[in-house]
């Protein structure tokens, strides 16, 4: 025989299974540093872009968020069954009727399951009539995609479609205020 080695036999189903399970972990620490790496942590951070949203308006028309772009837009999730969110809402309401002519635009949308939104909504604006006008209804990918861990939650958008400034829970109305102007102000 020469000095040719034989070759070496090909590795077991055990290491095949092994390499492969060592793949998809890094596969995996790699997907959640970049989920992390998004989302801050918490949640939806100011500075990213605010993610896609389709909403359906009372009357049955659908709107998004994108076709708001070049406004500030004033973002609340809510629900009629949250207590912080009907605390908060007629300041949201006062504050976007204040700020509609200076280019800021209020959604309040609402995170109730469709076929429950259909039969809440409705009486509970009947009681709230001044809410109307904002009210427009997602879908529990809405609430995902900005990642709301809370009710309320409310986001700020600048007319980049950047969101930049985020309340998770009930917000004061001076905040609020402070964030729109913040927000008309820059370029």
């Amino acid at each position: 025989m020469g000095d040719e080695q034989a070759p070496a036999p090909p590795p077991s189903r055990g290491v095949q299974l092994s390499n492969t399970v060592i793949i998809a972990g890094l596969f995996a620490i790699a997907a959640a540093l970049a989920v992390q790496e998004f989302i801050g942590g918490d949640g939806l951070e100011p500075g990213h872009p605010a993610p896609p949203l389709t909403m359906t308006r009372l009357d049955g028309s659908t709107a998004t968020l994108s076709a708001l772009e070049g406004q500030v837009v004033l973002l609340n999730f809510w629900a009629t069954w949250c207590p912080p969110c009907n605390d908060e809402m007629p300041e949201l309401v006062a504050i976007a009727r204040a700020y509609e002519g200076k280019g800021v635009v209020f959604v309040a949308a609402n995170q109730e399951d469709a076929d429950d939104a259909r039969a809440t909504v409705g009486p509970w604006l009947s009681r709230h009539p001044e809410v109307r006008p904002y009210v427009v209804l997602t879908d529990p990918e809405a609430s995902a995609a900005f990642l709301v861990q809370a009710l309320p939650t409310t986001f700020v958008i600048n007319a980049k479609g950047e969101v930049v400034q985020i309340a998770r829970g009930q917000v004061a109305g001076w905040r609020v205020k402070k964030w729109l102007d913040d927000a008309l102000a820059s370029p």
